[in-house]
């Protein structure tokens, strides 16, 4: 029994239906099947949407497979090694200045006003 609906005899329901279905006349039936084989086939033709979600597929699906799939992959990278690279590059220019500062070997033109 539905939970939500405990006063839905689905035995009834199915029923019902049988007996309206007997009652349709030869035309109504035959554009009935063909709408049933025509939204069949359309569902057969699907095209694989992009994405690079990876939940729910096997370890063999984590690589990309399309083209677009390849490319955003390789910009992603980029990005990810471009901030990595900027990163690493302010924090080396922050430890030489502070090394700089507690050796005492600024040079002079950093004390000039200018």
């Amino acid at each position: 029994m539905n939970k939500y609906a405990p006063h839905i005899d689905h035995g009834r329901i199915a029923q019902l239906l049988t007996k309206s279905t007997e009652q349709l006349d030869d035309q109504i039936v035959s554009s009935l099947h063909q709408a049933s084989a025509t939204a069949l086939q359309r569902q057969r033709a699907h095209q694989h949407a992009f994405s690079l979600s990876t939940i729910g597929h096997r370890a063999h699906n984590l690589m990309p497979h399309s083209t677009h799939q390849w490319v955003a992959a390789t910009i992603i990278l980029a990005a990810i090694l471009v901030s990595l690279a900027g990163y690493w590059q302010q924090a080396q220019d922050k430890h030489n200045l502070d090394i700089d500062i507690l050796t005492d070997e600024l040079p002079i033109e950093l004390f000039v006003d200018k």
